[in-house]
């Protein structure tokens, strides 16, 4: 039986792995702090997974910042990150390509330093590979969810296409 359990669970995790491929879209938001100034971004965008462990993630993310100052910003950013993925039971790890992030404001753009401080943030730290717990992964569906150090977590859901 404890063999059987076993082979089942080998399967399940196979499987797992060659339902990851395909093309997904997502939408996202999150915020953070950087040099006294508060940013909400949202994203939408697509993300491909293919069965070389190679990934590419496109999205418009939009940055609403509050500068320390009281003034609010907004740009828009072209996001396109070269990506490489593994998949362990029910941890997805997930980085990008050093080198191959492209992250362009689209549009006007205020605060041009800032603006241009906040892509260098990304360049430098996205072949950063984080551990993402695999929540879900449907015909459907694919979410992940990951814990920062200070305790919070967020969970990101991509729909197939």
């Amino acid at each position: 039986m404890k063999k059987l359990i076993v082979i089942l669970l080998a399967m399940a995790s196979l499987q797992l792995s060659a339902q990851v491929e395909g093309h997904y879209t997502y939408r996202h938001s999150f915020n953070y702090d950087m040099e006294g100034n508060h940013f909400d971004v949202s994203e939408t965008g697509t993300m491909d997974f293919y069965a070389d462990g190679t990934a590419l993630d496109s999205a418009r993310q939009v940055y609403t910042a509050t500068l320390k100052d009281g003034r609010k910003v907004v740009w828009e950013y072209n996001y396109i990150s070269p990506s490489r993925w593994r998949l362990e039971g029910e941890d997805l790890y997930f980085a990008g390509v050093k080198g191959m992030l492209r992250m362009e404001v689209v549009g006007d753009c205020p605060e041009p330093e800032l603006a241009q401080r906040i892509a260098s943030m990304y360049s430098r730290s996205i072949d950063y590979e984080y551990k993402f717990h695999l929540d879900t992964l449907t015909a459907e569906k694919l979410q992940w969810s990951f814990t920062y150090r200070d305790g919070h977590s967020d969970t990101w859901t991509f729909y197939r296409k």
